[in-house]
């Protein structure tokens, strides 16, 4: 019967329908792959086959076939909106099960899982926390929470040092001053006084004196000035050489003054000027005198007033020089730091210069001085101690004068501050600590000028004890109010200041030495000897002076809790002598500060606390012939002892260093469990070119929130953070079969694996035949709605024909019906 033919036609035609209209209903679903309907004829046989003339049964459907053709790739704004460009699936993990699709639509869920929008997991090959990728698939994840901080734990840096930079370390030899007469606690008066001949106070003559009818004489001597002119000079006062006729003021007095000077400096030959001066004195209750002062301060000269005539009395000198003279010495020089003078012999390779200092110059200038000879380096200190067992300010009113500075605080520790607050001020380059241990207050001039100490107090017995050497005795000063501020039953009551002198460190460059013909007894410098000079590093590496290292770069380095601190690689070259074994060609020595302080281990070899204190941390880098690192000599570089510190210079609580001496070593262990990390120069070369970075890394950073995303073409998934970093989060998985028709469709457009699809080849985007991936961009649909019209038009007629055999089918049967 052709009824049942012209049904399967129908049959045929309405999926026809169906899948046409399913594909023009996906036309813009994303991802959508079209299907169309495959159909074949059917006809009745039998195990020995069919007939010739056999007569079809009709049509049945086949398969339904899916179209995996590309579809056009739509760009968007979304970073995660992922596409692939060639063979492929996306993976996903939907409650267990692993599905495929091409519909690249993904976000974050509440977790940071990349998901579909049915809550499928993309899958995809995470990475470690050193971006290094694995080869395990699992759930794509994005942490949206704060990035935590990861500990520098690696340092890279590759770099040139220019090959010809000079050696700026030189050998020597140094000295100290370390003679009897250094730092010797010196007491004395603050003040010197001088020479003084004076006459008795006496009564302005008025009218009873007529110097232009009488004429006044004398002599006046000066003996034993060690820097002054000595000798006699005679005087003559009368009118005639300007005094006033009568003296009837102090004005008068002053006129007869200069005569006098003018005589004294300007003698009657052949006598010659001596260092005396006449002064006019008022002592403001009507009193009046002349005295005659030796010029020089405290200098034990004499000055004697003799051969006076009779009218030498209306000046008040009469009765004195009548009885024979008037006479004093009692210059007596101030307090100093007993320094003698001193000659000694700098002798170079070429020649023999002599350098004498002066009696009590400072060993600021002595230095200064010195730095002027050839093959000399002079720096000076000065060291004093107040001592706390004999400090006493027991009604807090005690001032101390340092160095001219009056100094008011109450105790030693208020002392140290306040000297401290004048160290670039009033009191230059002194500085003041309190000793832990004895409490005494050690005051420092760091540039070698005398220390000073003056003490005046209304409460009697207060005291200060100064101590300078500590192998000479202190002295003591101690106020007595009734006695001008000194004790009168004290040793030192006629002293009222104490000095101590500073020391003096010469480095003599190589070649140099120092000889001391004539040693005094008493001297800055002990007896030379071959033990007194002392090997020595001039221009020695010093972080703070630019002038002791070629070469220097910086890099940020992180702690265990995130915190930067800045690393300082120097860069020293050192000397090479062919004839010097211990010396080698292209050697360098590397020196790390991490926040300007030291990192080396510590040398157990020292005193407490030294034996635990940082100290320099220091690598040799050694270079071949054509300016290649040597791995085999250079120094591997372990940071194995660094403190992280706080802005205070205080222990900020993050992982501390396990040194070499507890058994820090090489490799880093992962994750760390201290604040050591290694330093790799691998590529830096020594070439005759300037210095240069060219390349510098670490792998620490600092806490970072999320901030975006990136995929490039082959899956690598980055994540950058608010703290510079770009982390690689994984790399995406992408799947492919050998019969992708044979997928089955799991709805929302996605299908999974079965028997005649083939097991998956998983792979990476971009490698074997998969496809590579377009971020932020989807896949259409790839179904032509053109052809799906048309198709649709097709499919309808097909309906309609078939219908139309059952019509005329029924007509014929009819017909049939109503034979009669």
């Amino acid at each position: 019967m052709p009824f049942n033919t012209a049904l399967s036609g129908i049959r045929a035609a309405n999926s026809d329908l169906k899948i046409t209209g399913n594909n023009i209903a996906n036309a813009s679903t994303t991802g959508f792959k079209s299907s169309r309907a495959e159909f074949g004829d059917v006809y009745a046989t039998t195990i020995l086959g069919a007939g010739v003339n056999t007569i079809g049964g009709g049509v049945r459907l086949q398969e339904v076939s899916q179209q995996f053709s590309q579809g056009n790739i739509s760009f968007t704004e979304n970073e995660l909106d992922l596409a692939i460009s060639g063979a492929g699936f996306f993976i996903l993990n939907q409650g267990g099960d692993q599905l495929y699709t091409r519909a690249g639509t993904f976000g974050l869920d509440k977790d940071g899982y990349i998901v579909n929008n049915t809550n499928g997991r993309l899958q995809g090959f995470g990475a470690d926390i050193n971006g290094v990728i694995g080869g395990v698939v699992g759930d794509m994840q994005i942490q949206t929470g704060n990035q935590p901080p990861r500990q520098t734990t690696l340092v890279e840096s590759a770099l040139n040092l220019d090959a010809n930079a000079p050696v700026l370390q030189r050998s020597g030899t140094t000295i100290l001053t370390n003679g009897n007469a250094i730092g010797v606690t010196q007491v004395g008066l603050q003040n010197a006084t001088t020479s003084t001949a004076a006459s008795t106070n006496f009564a302005l003559p008025g009218a009873g004196f007529d110097f232009n009818a009488n004429t006044v004489t004398f002599d006046i001597q000066l003996a034993g000035a060690t820097s002054g002119n000595n000798g006699t000079v005679s005087i003559t006062l009368n009118t005639a050489n300007g005094v006033p006729a009568n003296i009837n003021n102090f004005n008068d007095l002053r006129t007869l003054e200069g005569v006098i000077n003018g005589q004294i400096f300007s003698p009657t030959l052949p006598q010659t000027p001596i260092d005396v001066l006449a002064v006019a004195v008022d002592d403001g209750g009507g009193n009046y005198h002349l005295e005659f002062q030796a010029l020089q301060d405290g200098e034990p000269s004499q000055v004697t007033l003799t051969n006076g005539s009779g009218n030498a009395g209306v000046l008040g000198l009469a009765g004195a020089i009548g009885a024979g003279s008037i006479q004093d010495n009692s210059g007596t020089p101030a307090v100093d730091n007993g320094y003698p003078l001193q000659s000694i012999d700098v002798v170079g390779p070429n020649q023999t210069i002599t350098y004498t200092s002066a009696e009590g110059q400072t060993a600021s200038e002595i230095a200064s001085e010195m730095n002027g000879l050839a093959g000399v380096t002079a720096t000076a200190t000065t060291t004093a101690r107040i001592v706390a067992a004999g400090y006493n300010n027991a009604a807090g009113n005690m001032v101390i004068n340092l160095n001219n500075v009056a100094l008011n605080a109450n105790d030693l520790a208020g002392l140290e501050t306040e000297i401290n607050g004048l160290s670039t001020s009033t009191l230059p380059g002194v500085t003041a600590t309190l000793d832990a241990v004895t409490g005494d207050l050690i005051v420092t001039s760091n540039i070698g000028d005398d220390l000073r100490f003056i003490m005046s107090s209304t409460t009697d017995g207060d005291t200060v004890e100064v101590l300078g050497n500590p192998a000479v005795p202190s002295q003591t000063l101690e106020a007595d109010p009734a006695n001008n501020g000194i004790g009168a039953g004290n040793s030192l009551a006629s002293t009222n200041g104490i000095v101590v002198g500073g020391e003096i460190d010469l480095v003599l460059d190589e070649g140099y030495t120092i000889n001391n013909p004539n040693p005094p007894a008493i001297g800055l410098y002990s007896p030379f000897t071959a033990t007194s000079f002392q090997p020595f590093v001039i221009n020695q590496f010093d972080p703070t002076d630019q002038g002791t290292y070629n070469h220097a770069t910086s890099v940020t380095v992180y702690d265990s809790l995130g915190n930067n601190h800045v690393m300082t690689q120097y860069f020293v070259r050192q000397n090479y002598d062919p004839n010097d074994p211990l010396t080698s060609p292209n050697h360098w020595v590397m020196h790390v500060q991490i926040d300007g302080e030291d990192v080396g281990d510590p040398d157990t070899t020292l005193p407490p606390p030294g034996n635990v204190a940082p100290t320099q941390a220091s690598y040799n880098l050694h270079f071949d012939s054509n300016g290649a690192l040597d791995p085999l000599l250079s120094d591997p570089i372990l940071i194995s002892n660094w403190v992280p510190l706080d802005q205070n210079g205080n222990p900020n609580g993050a992982q501390g260093p396990l040194n070499r001496l507890q058994g820090g070593a090489l490799p880093i262990v992962v994750p760390p469990t201290n604040s050591n990390f290694e330093v790799v120069m691998d590529g830096t070369s020594q070439f005759g070119s300037d210095f240069a970075v060219n390349n510098v890394d670490q792998n620490g950073y600092a806490t970072g929130r999320l901030s975006g995303i990136d995929l490039d073409d082959e899956g690598v998934l980055f994540a950058r953070f608010t703290n510079g970093e770009a982390q690689v989060l994984g790399q995406l998985a992408i799947a492919d079969f050998a019969n992708v028709q044979g997928l089955q469709p799991a709805g929302d457009t996605m299908w999974a694996e079965n028997f005649e699809s083939g097991i998956p080849q998983i792979g990476t985007p971009g490698t074997a035949a998969l496809g590579v991936i377009n971020a932020g961009a989807l896949e259409d649909s790839n179904v032509d709605l053109s052809e799906q019209l048309v198709n649709l038009i097709i499919a309808q007629r097909n309906f309609q024909a078939s219908a139309k055999t059952i019509e005329t089918a029924d007509a014929v049967t009819q017909t049939i019906i109503n034979l009669r």
